[in-house]
């Protein structure tokens, strides 16, 4: 019986902090983010200063990763000196990206993954199961799965599952507004610009004069570009890189009709940019 309630840690977790959440949560103020329903930004999460890692680099760590999240105590992590109650405004990553909101939706049974190092592997994802499917088991699927998307060279690492968070508050950062590096062939537009997230998944380009240029998202790695002062839409592609601060830094190639093309860098640091611009600028051969 005892090893039954441990296989479920997480679910049982979550069902007392999700009631938690509506009774002793308060509005959230003051936050810049997209704002979502208070169902969500208020749910309370366990967040440890020291969470157990659950992770797996090969296929072959997925049953490791399970037995290690099987093992867990559910009064030993709710007991551990680090142990806080956090809403889930807090946590910028879950309230402002894509895969964050859609955990705090998902309810109970709910594995988030990400991939592992976060800035050389963009791939995150919710897994969702019926209450009956013991936590562990949603988890090690989660991860079998990333692991199979995530390519060489990465891993996964579950986020979270029900309602705790199983990395760092550090690693929950999510930053709106972030550089932008573009370079348009025959608009005179050669620089830096700072690339802001919509609520509705737009990013509007700006510079100091104002919005320069605003990106939709379609399909898979579709992206259309459109600027200011010009008419012409501009089509191509997204490739993705890896996080930085939560948000996935990317490498964008669009041309327009007449053939004119555009490189977009979203999301990199200043020390990336020096180094790395000039070829990342520079028109793939297969783009």
């Amino acid at each position: 019986m005892f090893d039954a309630v441990r296989n479920n840690v997480f679910a049982l977790l979550g069902v007392g902090l999700l009631a938690a959440g509506c009774e002793m949560a308060a509005p959230s103020a003051g936050s810049e983010r997209a704002r979502i329903a208070p169902s969500q930004d208020q749910q309370r999460l366990l967040v440890l200063e020291r969470p157990p890692t659950i992770g797996a680099d090969t296929a072959a760590d997925v049953a490791i990763a399970r037995r290690i999240m099987g093992n867990l105590d559910p009064l030993e992590l709710r007991g551990r000196i680090d142990a806080r109650l956090i809403d889930a405004n807090g946590l910028p990553w879950l309230t402002g990206s894509v895969e964050g909101r859609q955990f705090l939706e998902t309810r109970p049974q709910r594995v988030l993954v990400r991939g592992r190092p976060a800035e050389q592997c963009p791939v995150a994802f919710v897994q969702a199961a019926p209450p009956s499917k013991p936590m562990v088991d949603v988890a090690a699927e989660a991860l079998a799965t990333c692991v199979a998307q995530s390519g060489p060279d990465c891993g996964c690492q579950v986020v979270a599952a029900g309602s705790v968070i199983l990395v760092p508050r550090t690693e929950l950062a999510y930053a709106t507004g972030v550089s932008a590096r573009i370079r348009a062939e025959g608009l005179d537009l050669d620089g830096i610009l700072v690339a802001e997230e919509t609520k509705d998944g737009r990013v509007l380009l700006r510079d100091l004069s104002g919005v320069v240029g605003e990106l939709s998202r379609g399909s898979g790695d579709q992206v259309t570009l459109t600027l200011s002062g010009t008419d012409e839409a501009y089509a191509g592609t997204s490739q993705a890189v890896g996080y930085r601060r939560g948000r996935v830094a990317e490498r964008i190639y669009l041309r327009n009709d007449a053939g004119q093309r555009v490189s977009l860098l979203i999301g990199f640091g200043p020390e990336e940019l020096a180094q790395f611009a000039g070829a990342w600028l520079s028109w793939p051969p297969d783009a």
